[in-house]
């Protein structure tokens, strides 16, 4: 033989606690205070590990559903707007508004005059647009009293009365 013992495994009771090597499995075995700690540090183990052993894969599952509730969230926030902007495409659409952009790239009309959140809202606002804008072209353009002068608006011989005492020289 090699001088080495050989390890030999820990005997159990019946109840599964593991035994001191050598010790009698009866009931009337005796034990050392370390061969008790031991057996208490390691049961205390055991149990630590099977009541928390998926502790790590819980974690990490729970940190993959809150990624997927953050995807969920953006998703619907991005389907609102989209259902929002189809509307009023669908609105501009049905009243003539506008919806090319300036020649500098400025916003359309629908851009800017069509901010309405709901249906009725958007159309209201697109009905007042469009009223305007047959007001507009019904009308022409239009100047009241495009080409006469204002009331009491001096002529010009009070003009020139006007710039010799202006600039006449003191006496």
């Amino acid at each position: 033989m090699s001088g080495t013992p050989t390890p030999t495994p820990t005997p159990t009771a019946a109840d599964g606690v593991p035994t001191p090597t050598g010790a009698p499995t009866s009931q009337g075995a005796t034990f050392t205070q370390a061969d008790i700690d031991r057996i208490v540090k390691d049961r205390l183990a055991q149990q630590a590990k099977n009541q928390f052993g998926d502790y790590d894969d819980l974690k990490s599952k729970a940190a993959g559903a809150k990624t997927l509730e953050d995807r969920l969230g953006t998703l619907e926030t991005e389907l609102s707007a989209t259902k929002a902007e189809a509307l009023r495409a669908s609105v501009a659409a049905r009243f003539n508004v506008s919806t090319a952009k300036g020649p500098k790239g400025e916003p359309s009309d629908a851009e800017l005059f069509l901010t309405g959140t709901d249906e009725a809202s958007l159309i209201a606002q697109a009905e007042r647009l469009a009223g305007r804008e047959a007001d507009r072209k019904k009308q022409g353009n239009y100047a009241p009293k495009e080409g006469t002068s204002p009331a009491g608006d001096p002529g010009p011989e009070d003009l020139r009365e006007f710039t010799r005492k202006l600039f006449k020289k003191p006496e």
